[in-house]
Order: C-alpha cells, then sequence, then structure tokens
C-alpha cells in the first residue's frame, strides 16, 4: 500500500546521512603527522649526536685518569695515543698484573678528534706529563664540540680550564712577638705562577708555508698563531698567490674566519682575519686553497 502523502516527510530518530571524513581532511591530518614525525626524528638523531659524544669523551677522560694513575703505581709510564682521528691506543696495565699491554679503543660513531696533529701524551711515573696542558678538542657529526684538558701535573678535567691560576697578591709581613726582628719579607707585586712544564700550546707564529707545484710560491703568513677563544681576539692571515685565481677556506666550526673566499692576482696578497666562536680550545688546522696549492696555518685557540 502506497502513502503519497507521507513523500518527502522526515520522522523523528530516522537516520539519513553517514558522517566520515573529506579527503582534504585526511590529507591535512597526514601531513600534520608527518612534520610532527619529522621534527621527533631530527630530535632523536641529534639528541643521539650528543649522547655519542659526551660518551666518548667521558671514555677519554676515564682511560686517561687510569693511565695516569697506572704510571704512579707501577713507578714507571703509560700514555695514550691517537692513531687516526677516531681511534686512540692506550698504554698500561690494565688487569693490575705488573704485564703492560696496549689496546685500541674507537670513538662511537660519527664523533672525531679535531685536534693537530693528533694529540699523545705519556704519564711519567710521578703521574705528571711534560707539556703544560694538552686539549684533546673532540666533535660530532653535529658540529657540537667537547673537549678533554690534561695538565702539566696530570690533572684531567671535561669542558673546563686546567691551567688557569689564579694570581695571588702577597704583603709585607712585619715583625711582631712571634717573628724574629731579622724576619721581614717585602711583598709589593704578584707571584708569578707560571708552571713548570716544557711544552704547551700557547702557540707562536711559524716561519711562512711554500706550496708546492710547478712555478707554485704561495705562502701563507704567520704559519701558525695563537687566538684567544671565545672572541677574546683576532689573528690576521696573509696569503700571498703566484697565480691569479680564487683562495677559499677550509676550517673547522669552532673557528670564524672572514671573508671565506677572496680573489687574488698574480704575485698579489689577500688578508683573512680569524677569531673563536666558543670556547674549544687546542690547535687546528685552517686550510686556505690557493690557485696551485693548499696552504695549512695551525690556529691555537688559548684563554
Amino acid at each position: 500500500m502506497q502513502f503519497p502523502q507521507l513523500r518527502g516527510k522526515r520522522f523523528p530518530g530516522r537516520v539519513h546521512d553517514a558522517g566520515g571524513f573529506t579527503i582534504i581532511q585526511i590529507t591535512i591530518t597526514l601531513a600534520i603527522i608527518a612534520i610532527i614525525s619529522t621534527f621527533a626524528i631530527i630530535g632523536l638523531s641529534s639528541a643521539r649526536a650528543s649522547l655519542r659524544l659526551q660518551n666518548s669523551v667521558r671514555q677519554l677522560s676515564a682511560y686517561l685518569e687510569k693511565a695516569r694513575l697506572d704510571a704512579i703505581r707501577r713507578h714507571s709510564t703509560s700514555s695514550v695515543v691517537f692513531t687516526d682521528v677516531n681511534t686512540y691506543v692506550v698504554t698500561m696495565d690494565f688487569d693490575g698484573s705488573g704485564t703492560v699491554s696496549t689496546r685500541t679503543l674507537p670513538f662511537e660513531n660519527d664523533v672525531s678528534i679535531i685536534s693537530t696533529p693528533l694529540p699523545s701524551v705519556t704519564f711519567n711515573w710521578r703521574g705528571r706529563t711534560s707539556a703544560c696542558t694538552l686539549t684533546f678538542a673532540v666533535q660530532n657529526s653535529k658540529g657540537e664540540q667537547s673537549w678533554v684538558d690534561v695538565s702539566d701535573a696530570g690533572d684531567v678535567t671535561v669542558d673546563s680550564n686546567v691551567d688557569v691560576v689564579p694570581a695571588v697578591d702577597f704583603a709585607t709581613v712585619n715583625t711582631n712577638s712571634d717573628v724574629a726582628t731579622s724576619a721581614v719579607v717585602a711583598g709589593s707585586g704578584v707571584h708569578n705562577n707560571t708552571v713548570d712544564c716544557t711544552g704547551g700550546d700557547s702557540g707562536s707564529a711559524g716561519p711562512p708555508i711554500s706550496g708546492s707545484g710547478v712555478g707554485c710560491t704561495d705562502t701563507a703568513n704567520p704559519s701558525a698563531i695563537s687566538i684567544k677563544k671565545n672572541g677574546g681576539g683576532t689573528a690576521q692571515i696573509t696569503v700571498t698567490a703566484t697565480n691569479t685565481g680564487t683562495v677559499t677556506v677550509s676550517k673547522p666550526t669552532n673557528l670564524n674566519v672572514t671573508p671565506q673566499t677572496q680573489t687574488v692576482s698574480s704575485g698579489g696578497s689577500v688578508s683573512f682575519s680569524i677569531t673563536s666562536n666558543n670556547n674549544t680550545r687546542g690547535t687546528f688546522a685552517v686550510n686556505f686553497n690557493s690557485p696551485c696549492t693548499t696552504l695549512t696555518v695551525l690556529v691555537t685557540v688559548t684563554n
């Protein structure tokens, strides 16, 4: 039976439309998920890189401490020597048996030493070294840096300054009831706290480096220089080229060289300014790629 008069009528409680998402809504949702996932992956990758750097530095500092204590205990020597930018060799008595052995230890992935030349340290029977302060500067794939310092006294610190000795003022000591009349110490200056070591990382200007190749006499002057950390000073390097062309710079991330590129004429010279942009210390290689060779300048960053 048909009821024409009911056609087109709506009845309460009857469902006519099915709910759902449009293609645009689904696309927007997927895009948001993709963006969030990308940031999460980037953050996780950065965190892992930082953790690898920290683990590598902690392991290095731990073996430096162990080597120092071993040298004192055996009344002999022990050493930590880098064989390449990712690997170092520790020579000491590892098991306390009195027998010295050697172990090769790697950094974690994407972590490398950036100090130049490859650093090494030997502890003597007193746990001391021959260098004023030796710095092991380390970097990960993200450009994050950390460093381990070993002072001439054998002190090992991470991301600190072991060679900063405060100036000590002293005053005149006059006689009193407990001091003989002849015991008068005159004091009018500051005590000299120069460390008792023969080497160091202070850096000094060396002779110009000459390029190689047929008819190539390019030079970088000076070939070694020292600057203060974290923008505390500026070094000027002059590159003289045999041929007309472009001089470009390659450097570690803790140094800033301006400009990065310069055009030089035949027989002409161009100058570059070098500064430190963080607290990482040590000696680092800055390469100037001239028209006919690569010139390396050693830049030592100090306190």
